[in-house]
């Protein structure tokens, strides 16, 4: 008989990262979809599937997800537990920004795509 993650391997991932979204403090329910869809840049709807276990991110969103929650890549997916058996790791396992760039990427996606665009040519410019 098949288990419900064998049925909708979605569900799992759904469910690890609802744990790793507790860990990082964001709040629940519809509060907590919006707040994915803004840390994430994708659209609110987007969010909600991923929560609900209707749909995977693609890879690349799943490494800035597992490196913003600061959980493996790894347990993201696959459930597999790092060898410290925590979710959360010491230390982001695919960290490649620093605090101050993750702040400025963070405020980035606050902005519509006008703002952005005054930006980027801003940071352009020598």
């Amino acid at each position: 008989m098949p288990t419900k993650e064998t049925a909708n391997p979605c569900s799992g991932f759904a469910d690890r990262l609802q744990q790793a979204c507790d860990a990082a403090d964001i709040p629940n329910g519809r509060r907590r979809r919006a707040a994915v869809a803004t840390r994430f840049g994708v659209s609110t709807e987007s969010a909600r599937q991923w929560l609900n276990g209707q749909s995977y991110p693609e890879m690349p969103r799943l490494l800035e997800i597992a490196e913003e929650l600061e959980c493996s890549l790894d347990w993201l997916i696959m459930g597999r537990l790092p060898s410290s058996g925590k979710v959360r790791e010491p230390g982001a396992a695919y960290q490649t920004l620093t605090n101050e760039e993750r702040a400025v990427v963070t405020a980035m996606r606050r902005f519509n795509a006008r703002r952005r665009a005054a930006l980027v040519q801003l940071l352009s410019d020598p």
